[in-house]
């Protein structure tokens, strides 16, 4: 286990290599000039060749790509991520603003989705064809088939505009909180269900359950102590790999309920053209997956004993 713990851990510094490197390249795969971009944010007219090439010389830019991509690599390796071209703030502290928000209903959202997803997905599979069954199959049709956006949109019609109950927009209390769980964990919670689903359905039909059965154990402990513990290893590696998936969805999230989390963050510097912010935004998030990762795999072993990471 200790051999496999040092060779995973090993392993993520090339990908996370990859990921800055794709990071800090975002800023010269946009078209345009950035240096004539920031200078006609700073001084509010079009800029002459001699102020751009200045501000050229201030961001790096006219350096070799690899030059300024260790400069910035060492920033970034001590928690400095450049200052705001538009805000004129330090990126890091426009994260941290953001951060609690994006926090509050990302682990809202997982922690009700999962739940939710595991609970229904169990029922569904223990009742197969059987009137939960076929509802929990037409909720995550429905889940899978309807966009994010529009259901945002038609809840808060329907909870803000129709019935007054709920706002629509902005950060607050917990009422503000509950129309974007709601969306985003939609189509999350069915797409999980539908499987945890399938993966216990499967896991009743082998031989082990039929044994189990014929020694009259309880159907409880059939499901629960050998069945759903078998299933968990697809279940936790399909729920780790989604979790980018849920990261994206956020910003849809965001934007369509006007909440000031990271999403919207990143929405608004890429039209702002804001590099230094859109930068470490897409390096947080590949870091977080790489991360999340490596995690799934060293639960492995504590979920199936039978993995022997070290052969």
């Amino acid at each position: 286990m200790k051999k496999y713990l040092i060779r995973r851990i090993l392993q993520i510094f090339p990908t996370l290599f990859g990921v800055s490197l794709l990071s800090f390249s975002l800023l010269y795969l946009f078209p345009g000039d950035p240096a004539e971009f920031v200078a006609q944010i700073r001084y509010g007219v079009e800029p002459s060749p001699q102020i751009v090439e200045k501000v050229r010389r201030e961001l790096g830019l006219d350096e070799p790509f690899l030059i300024h991509y260790f400069h910035w690599l060492t920033h970034v390796l001590r928690g400095d991520f450049g200052v705001s071209w538009t805000e004129g703030e330090p990126v890091s502290k426009l994260i941290m603003q953001r951060l609690p928000a994006s926090a509050e209903l990302f682990f809202t959202t997982f922690a009700i989705s999962v739940a939710f997803a595991m609970i229904l997905g169990v029922i569904s599979a223990v009742r197969k064809d059987k009137a939960i069954d076929h509802f929990c199959r037409i909720f995550s049709l429905l889940g899978i088939s309807i966009p994010s956006f529009w259901l945002g949109l038609i809840l808060i019609w329907i909870f803000s505009v129709q019935f007054h109950l709920l706002p629509a927009f902005g950060y607050g209390g917990i009422e503000h909180l509950i129309l974007p769980v709601l969306t985003w964990s939609f189509s999350f919670m069915a797409i999980k269900t539908r499987f945890v689903r399938s993966c216990l359905v499967e896991a009743l039909s082998q031989d082990y359950v039929v044994v189990a059965k014929a020694k009259g154990l309880k159907e409880r402990v059939i499901v629960f102590r050998h069945a759903l513990r078998n299933a968990l290893i697809p279940i936790i590696t399909y729920f780790s790999l989604s979790i980018h998936h849920l990261i994206i969805g956020s910003i849809m999230v965001e934007v369509v309920f006007s909440w000031p989390g990271l999403g919207s963050l990143l929405v608004e510097s890429v039209f702002k053209r804001d590099f230094p912010v859109v930068q470490a935004l897409v390096l947080i998030s590949g870091v977080v997956f790489v991360i999340v990762n490596l995690i799934v795999d060293l639960l492995y072993a504590i979920i199936d004993p039978r993995i022997r990471f070290g052969d």
